[in-house]
C-alpha cells in the first residue's frame, strides 16, 4: 500500500487578535457537521467561538472550524448530532489571526488524562477510570523578528495573561487545528557564533482542540 505520510513543509502557525464582529445566528442543525443559518461573510478554513445559542447550550464557547460556506450558511466542524436540540438563535465571534513569522517548528506534546482510582474493599485488583482529557502544552520555535506581527501578539498575550486562539495550518490531508490557551513563557534570542537568533515559546492548551 503506498504511504500517505504528509510532508510538513509549508505548515503555518497563526495567533488571534482583536475578535471580527458578531454574527447574528437564526438556526444551527443537529448534524455530524453542524450547519449554520446566518448572513455569512466567513470563508472556509475560518474559526469562530459559539456564544449563547437557544436550544443547543452545548454549544456556546466552542471553536468552530469552517468547512463550507454560502451566501446563507456556513458548515463548521462541531459534531451537534448528539446534542439535545436544534438551535433557533444565537452569536458567533469570528477569530482574526495573525501568522507567526521564521516558524521552524511546532511541537505539541499531546498531554494527558488523570487516572481516577476507584478499588474498593471488593477489589480483586487496582480498578482505575480515565479522567478528563489535558491537552497538553506546545513548544514553538521561532527565528527572532521584531517587526513580526505575529511574534509581537504572543509578546502582549503573554503580558496580559490573555487567553486567546491559536490556529495550525498543515499541507495535504491533515488542514486545520484550532484551540484556545495562553502563552506561558518565551525566551529572549539566544545568540552564539554561526547562529541565527532564535526563540522558544511555550503555550498552553486550555479546553479541547478542533479539527477541521
Amino acid at each position: 500500500m503506498p504511504s500517505t505520510a504528509q510532508v510538513a513543509q509549508l505548515s503555518k502557525f497563526y495567533v488571534s487578535g482583536t475578535p471580527g464582529a458578531s454574527i447574528t445566528i437564526t438556526a444551527i442543525t443537529k448534524a455530524a457537521a453542524a450547519v449554520v443559518t446566518a448572513t455569512n461573510t466567513l470563508a472556509v478554513g475560518d474559526v469562530l467561538i459559539f456564544g449563547t445559542v437557544t436550544n443547543m447550550p452545548e454549544i456556546a464557547g466552542l471553536l468552530g472550524i469552517v468547512t463550507a460556506a454560502s451566501g446563507s450558511s456556513f458548515t463548521v466542524a462541531i459534531d451537534s448530532s448528539g446534542f439535545a436540540a436544534a438551535g433557533t438563535s444565537g452569536t458567533a465571534i469570528p477569530q482574526t489571526f495573525s501568522k507567526v513569522g521564521n516558524v521552524q517548528d511546532f511541537t505539541p506534546d499531546g498531554g494527558t488524562a488523570t487516572v481516577i482510582d476507584v478499588t474498593n474493599m471488593d477489589s480483586l485488583a487496582k480498578e482505575k477510570r480515565q479522567g478528563l482529557q489535558d491537552n497538553g502544552n506546545y513548544a514553538l520555535t521561532y527565528d527572532a523578528d521584531d517587526t513580526d506581527v505575529g511574534q509581537l501578539r504572543l509578546i502582549a498575550a503573554r503580558a496580559a495573561q490573555a487567553v486567546v486562539v491559536f490556529k495550525q495550518y498543515y499541507p495535504g490531508g491533515l488542514k486545520i487545528r484550532a484551540w484556545q490557551g495562553f502563552v506561558q513563557k518565551i525566551t529572549e534570542p539566544v545568540a552564539g557564533v554561526d547562529k541565527v537568533l532564535r526563540c522558544s515559546a511555550t503555550l498552553v492548551v486550555t479546553g479541547p482542540i478542533a479539527r477541521g
